[in-house]
């Protein structure tokens, strides 16, 4: 697992996981919260998420708080952010496919970004059939990279399965409720995605967003995947505390949760090893919720499953890697068919609009 360390309120609205594409922009840009939605459409290559990245370096210039929501298949591209200054809150996400976005207001609540209008379409119909054979190369590694983390799901389950019996939850669940009589109470209670781990085009990547914004951190060390029930006790017992919640789901099996902020109290829950976590923390052994003895019972089968949950994460991984090689090499082509110039034109007015700044032109 690479840890990326932005500097920034960084999260993930989406993952490929054991199921297929999963998102999580609905909750994400929900309308009790965003007032404002602007879709941006475009291919590959059409300066998307550099357009997002230049939006939120003129919002934070000028007072706004931002919400840097990155891609869960591509984590060094920007999918989407949420800018916020007192009561107004504002959102720009990329709506092209895995995650489209259509609005539902139009005009109203929502706005379209076309950056298609900024490419040559004589261009790009002169590499028409090399983009529709990398389009497909492409799709074909999407689809072996979703098998093998189906088969890491399926995995998964197996060991849960066998674990299963051997987990002390009784022990488990009072030690989590008093765990949390000692945090105080929120202000009401609320849950926001915000995903800290990804699979994706850079294998398995994480932010330490939880970690660098947290107060106190506890950290989770898990055994042969019995954490998922403290994290699980923890998520029940929020909506009695009140709690302000970021919650980050497993990439591959959005059922469970790896990761808990509370938004009040600046407090961490996160699933990881040490040396994921490189900040002061209170470490929760999870071996002392687990019959370790009674596991060698079934440490033949265990171990196989694990082995083929790590083969199939490996295959996961390798077909990722071959999903960026054909989407950088598409990307080359629509770049090259792209007047930026023109697009920077677009994005300084649109900031200025946005923004209500004055025009410097």
């Amino acid at each position: 697992m690479a840890i990326r360390s932005t500097g920034e309120h960084a999260y993930f609205a989406a993952s490929n996981s054991a199921n297929g594409f999963r998102s999580y922009y609905s909750e994400c840009f929900d309308a009790d919260r965003v007032r404002r939605v602007y879709a941006v459409k475009g291919g590959p290559g059409t300066g998307k998420s550099r357009f997002l990245r230049e939006v939120a370096a003129c919002g934070e210039a000028n007072g706004w708080s931002c919400e840097y929501i990155y891609c869960s298949s591509d984590p060094d591209s920007l999918d989407g952010m949420i800018l916020s200054r007192g009561d107004a809150c504002v959102a720009l996400m990329d709506a092209t496919a895995p995650h489209v976005y259509e609005p539902s207001h139009p005009g109203i609540r929502e706005e379209i970004v076309n950056l298609g209008v900024f490419w040559s379409t004589e261009r790009l119909t002169a590499h028409a059939e090399q983009i529709t054979a990398l389009n497909k190369e492409k799709s074909k590694a999407y689809r072996r990279a979703y098998r093998y983390l189906a088969g890491v799901g399926d995995m998964t389950r197996v060991r849960d399965e066998l674990v299963a019996p051997f987990v002390r939850r009784e022990k488990l669940r009072r030690f989590a409720q008093r765990l949390v009589k000692g945090i105080p109470d929120g202000k009401g209670f609320s849950s926001q995605p915000a995903l800290i781990h990804s699979v994706g085009m850079r294998g398995r990547v994480g932010f330490d967003t939880y970690f660098a914004q947290a107060d106190r951190i506890y950290r989770i060390e898990d055994c042969r995947g019995a954490g998922q029930y403290l994290m699980a006790e923890l998520g029940n017992l929020a909506p009695g505390k009140k709690w302000k919640l970021r919650v980050s789901y497993d990439p591959i099996q959005p059922e469970k949760l790896d990761g808990l902020f509370l938004c009040d109290s600046g407090i961490a829950f996160v699933i990881c090893p040490a040396e994921e976590c490189g900040y002061p923390a209170r470490q929760i052994d999870i071996r002392r919720f687990v019959d370790t003895a009674g596991l060698k019972s079934v440490r033949k089968e265990l171990t196989y499953a694990e082995q083929m949950r790590r083969a199939m994460l490996a295959g996961a991984v390798e077909a990722m890697d071959a999903v960026k090689d054909a989407h950088f090499r598409i990307e080359e082509l629509y770049v090259d068919a792209m007047d930026f110039a023109a697009k920077e034109k677009f994005t300084k007015k649109f900031c200025q609009q946005l923004f209500h700044l004055q025009n410097t032109d």
